[in-house]
């Protein structure tokens, strides 16, 4: 199979090019002009093109000749403009330019970001509700809806193969300071409710559940999240990565609903004394303090099921990887 992956410099992108090298498939990789092809292990294995994954000519040229496309351009932290333009208009003309070419396999990154976490009890799976409000969230939440949207809208109309994956906290090497473990204070580092499970995914488990999910044809039309299944808890992380970076950091425990209640009481306050819309940081507002910290279980046997993909690197390898003990390519 020849793969077209957007973003294939990006976290993700290059795990995912690594990953489809690993077994045996040709990548063509979209990067962006400004590139650094030298900092890329796998230059010289791929075909490597250089364009905006905005303009309708160079998507053209990436997906003539490819059976599937995977496009992980975009960044959680960009603006939300910036955010919106990569993946709700970059995806509509990508679609436009796959059915032009007769390109049907399309397998697209979204995010847990879509689900309605204050509308979340418990367990979390593919059939939880969306969020109904994403602009109480963040342009991150706003561009991934959309970006669903405007895939599941093209996918119908033009007859493409679409996978839906929404992986929940991607870590590994360079990226392991995550927002859910709360801030760090000092020395200190918070964490609302030791035993809250994050829905994590190792970067090189993520990108194995990409090629699986591309390849499986029980996959096609589904929406499948993406975590891993070791249920790691915000305590468990934290010391696992105080242990190996040996760092001396004190966790410090807040239980989430007295977090929750401080932070709906200053909200309330800050809307009192500010406006119905105070500008405030996002640790302060309720539903992105939800988003972020709510405990919540994580089912992964979907994924496993549909894709046949199973973890590679269990979590306290791969936070010995994540710190630099190991290269993961």
């Amino acid at each position: 199979m020849k793969v077209l992956v957007t973003g294939a410099s990006g976290f993700i992108g290059r795990e995912v090019v690594a990953a489809f090298l690993r077994e045996g498939h040709a990548v063509r990789a979209l990067v962006r002009s400004t590139t650094d092809a030298g900092a890329l292990p796998w230059a010289d294995a791929v075909q490597l093109q250089r364009g905006d994954v905005r303009a309708a000519d160079a998507l053209a040229r990436a997906v003539d000749g490819v059976d599937a496309v995977v496009p992980l351009a975009g960044s959680p932290s960009a603006d939300p403009d910036t955010a919106f333009a990569a993946f709700v208009v970059g995806t509509e003309r990508l679609i436009a330019a796959m059915a032009q070419a007769g390109v049907r396999r399309l397998v697209l990154a979204s995010s847990f970001a879509v689900y309605d976490m204050q509308a979340l009890r418990g367990e979390v799976d593919e059939h939880a509700p969306l969020e109904r409000d994403p602009h109480s969230r963040d342009g991150y939440a706003v561009a991934k809806l959309w970006q669903e949207r405007v895939a599941r809208a093209g996918a119908a109309e033009h007859g493409l193969e679409l996978t839906v994956l929404r992986p929940g906290l991607v870590w590994g090497p360079g990226k392991t300071d995550l927002p859910a473990l709360g801030p760090r204070l000092g020395r200190a580092q918070l964490l609302f409710g030791a035993r809250t499970r994050l829905r994590l995914t190792y970067v090189e488990n993520c990108a194995q559940c990409f090629v699986a999910a591309t390849l499986s044809p029980a996959a096609a039309g589904q929406t499948i999240n993406v975590v891993d299944p070791d249920g790691v808890t915000a305590w468990r992380y934290a010391g696992a990565l105080r242990r190996h970076a040996g760092e001396r950091l004190v966790r410090v425990v807040v239980p989430y609903t007295v977090a929750f209640g401080l932070v709906r009481a200053a909200h309330r306050t800050a809307r009192a004394v500010l406006g119905p819309a105070p500008r405030l940081p996002g640790l302060l507002v309720p539903r992105r303090f939800e988003a972020r910290f709510k405990p919540l279980r994580y089912r992964a046997d979907r994924a496993m099921a549909l894709t046949g993909s199973r973890p590679v690197v269990p979590f306290e390898r791969a936070a010995e990887r994540a710190l630099g003990r190991e290269r993961s390519y």
